[in-house]
């Protein structure tokens, strides 16, 4: 008993990491001698011993022994990593925001319902309560906030209106983009719910996930949030088809006036929002150049240059850095061999999600946007973001992989 109560105890810490990391960026508002990351990396580091401590890691799944391998391989590419001449400190550097986040994949192959429903709770709660903060910052814009953004090169130049370009919450705006979009996934679980109140909840959850997430004003954040919507109703309506039709042609109208009242009314926020998602093709031409040529000088592509050689701590070692995409960050640094590894997880996911969708929606969401957002952004390398998306990737293992009676895999 007294065994059980102290796995437990060690659950609800997990589900608390992220409610934890939104406290250590609120105190850094306040107290600038806050090492954010390295306070993150600890705590991380705690729930990691603790999924250790609770047997979590499996390798029982094709998809598990793969994920597992690919792991390990992230590992030891510290060795040609340093072999090619990246300090041994970057490669650790890196391990703490990319590495760690990765061993989340087992508390969502691991975790029960119960629990599951409280890590994603938490993981939302954390996400807006980011939001909340950052709207009465937005709106307020005291000048020691002002100061803060822009010391933390949040903004260009220390006043209200750069400021309110976009909402940059206490962690920046692309960070707080893709924490809302994750959550804006998130909600798909609590509003699939059977229980009225949990799809209550779920709807709450989802409508302020939508608000920050256009407030953050970040194109890939947006679009991800307009992406897993249509993909929400394709499978309410078409696949499960549990709902009348009468309810998508109401959100259809809803929708319809909702945009209507913005342009007739608020004519300049609809202007910037347009304006916004249409640049993003702009966005690829942006960063297409630093990309071909870190792939163009990569030291081995079978191998990759190992975990952390393109990132941005690289950048006084390295001249072909990868600021701002993430997908050819983990080519470049993984190669085609560790590449392969993480593409064939994903497949097997893709694969059986075909024909069993309905049980991994907000699994699917969240990965889908990481895959979306790391092709303009890096952010599997953000420890605050992360560990999400590799929780939904392993609930979503967990889920495909059990039978119809739902016998764990």
């Amino acid at each position: 008993m007294k065994s059980e109560s102290y796995k437990n105890l060690i659950k609800d810490y997990i589900c608390l990491i992220y409610p934890i990391f939104t406290l250590i960026y609120f105190l850094y508002v306040f107290f600038s001698g806050i090492r954010t990351g390295i306070t993150m990396t600890f705590f991380l580091c705690l729930g990691i011993i603790g999924i250790f401590v609770l047997g979590l890691i499996t390798f029982k799944t094709t998809e598990d022994k793969m994920f597992g391998l690919y792991v390990a391989y992230n590992l030891f590419s510290g060795i040609w990593c340093v072999a090619f001449g990246i300090p041994l400190s970057v490669f650790v550097g890196e391990i703490s925001t990319t590495l760690l986040p990765m061993m989340l994949y087992y508390v969502g192959r691991g975790f029960d319902e119960e629990y599951d429903s409280r890590y994603y709770h938490g993981f939302i709660l954390a996400a807006l309560l980011m939001g909340a903060i950052g709207a009465v910052f937005f709106i307020w814009a005291p000048q020691f906030y002002i100061d803060f953004s822009y010391v933390n090169e949040f903004i260009s130049k220390a006043d209200a209106p750069t400021m309110r370009v976009r909402m940059n919450s206490i962690i920046g705006s692309g960070p707080m983009g893709a924490f809302v979009a994750y959550s804006t996934c998130a909600s798909a679980y609590f509003l699939r719910k059977e229980n009225k109140k949990e799809r209550i909840i779920g709807l709450v959850y989802i409508i302020l996930s939508i608000l920050f997430s256009f407030m953050a004003n970040q194109r890939s954040a947006m679009f991800c949030v307009i992406m897993m919507l249509v993909f929400l109703n394709l499978v309410d309506f078409l696949v499960d088809r549990t709902k009348p039709m009468k309810y998508f042609w109401a959100e259809v109208a809803a929708a319809i006036l909702f945009l209507g009242g913005i342009f007739v009314f608020a004519n300049g926020i609809f202007e910037k929002f347009r304006i916004r998602l249409a640049s993003i093709p702009d966005g690829f031409g942006e960063r297409s150049e630093s990309w071909i040529a870190a792939v163009n000088n990569m030291v081995n592509f079978w191998i990759g240059d190992g975990l952390g050689s393109h990132g941005h701590r690289a950048a006084e070692y390295q001249l072909y850095i990868v600021a701002d995409g993430g997908l050819v960050k983990l080519y470049s640094e993984m190669g085609l061999i560790g590449t392969s590894m993480i593409i064939f997880v994903l497949a097997l996911v893709y694969i059986k999600s075909t024909k069993r969708i309905s049980r991994v929606v907000p699994e699917t969401a969240i990965v889908t946007a990481a895959i979306l957002m790391s092709i303009g952004s890096n952010v599997l390398e953000m420890e605050l973001c992360a560990p999400i998306a590799y929780f939904a990737l392993g609930r979503a293992v967990k889920l495909l992989n059990e039978d119809v009676t739902g016998a764990k895999a």
